[in-house]
C-alpha cells in the first residue's frame, strides 16, 4: 500500500510540474489581446484613464524635475520632449463641448483599433498606441515611431 500511495505521489508531482511548464511555454498575454477583449466603451474609459495617469505624472514631473536644483541642462530638453509628446496626447481631449470630446475619444478608439489589426503591434503597449493616435490624429508621419515601439516590444 506504501508503495501504491508513493507512486501515486511521484506521477502526481511530476504531472503538476508537466502542467506548469506548458502553461510558460504559452505566449505571453500581450497588449492587443487585452485591448480586443475589451468592447469599444472598456476601451474608452481604458484611453480616459490613462489620459488622467499622463496628467497626474505631468503635474508631479513638473513640480519636481523642473526645478533647476534637481536636473541638469542635458536631461531638461529630454524631459521636455516627453512632457511635450504626452501634452499633445492631453490635449486632444481640451474642448468645451462633451461630444466634441466624446467624438474624439471615439476617434483615438478607432485608430488604435486599425492599429492593433497588424500583427507586428502586437506586443506595442496601449499607452503607446495612444500616444501614436494623437500623432496620427495631428496629421503626424508615425511610421518611425511605430518601427522604433516594433523594436521595443519584442517580446
Amino acid at each position: 500500500m506504501k508503495k501504491i500511495i508513493i507512486i501515486l505521489i511521484i506521477a502526481f508531482c511530476l504531472s503538476s510540474s508537466a502542467g506548469v511548464s506548458c502553461l510558460a511555454a504559452k505566449e505571453a498575454y500581450s497588449p492587443s489581446q487585452m485591448w480586443n477583449s475589451m468592447d469599444d466603451t472598456n476601451r474608452e474609459v481604458y484611453i480616459w484613464g490613462i489620459r488622467e495617469g499622463i496628467v497626474m505624472c505631468m503635474e508631479q514631473i513638473t513640480e519636481r524635475f523642473l526645478v533647476p536644483a534637481f536636473i541638469n541642462k542635458n536631461d531638461t530638453s529630454i524631459i521636455e520632449d516627453i512632457l511635450e509628446n504626452y501634452d499633445q496626447f492631453v490635449r486632444i481631449f481640451d474642448a468645451d463641448d462633451s461630444k466634441i470630446t466624446d467624438t474624439l475619444l471615439k476617434t483615438v478608439v478607432n485608430i488604435v483599433n486599425d492599429l492593433y489589426k497588424d500583427p507586428a503591434n502586437t506586443y506595442i503597449n496601449v499607452s503607446d498606441m495612444c500616444l501614436l493616435a494623437s500623432r496620427k490624429l495631428r496629421g503626424e508621419s508615425i511610421e518611425s515611431s511605430l518601427r522604433e515601439l516594433r523594436e521595443k516590444a519584442l517580446p
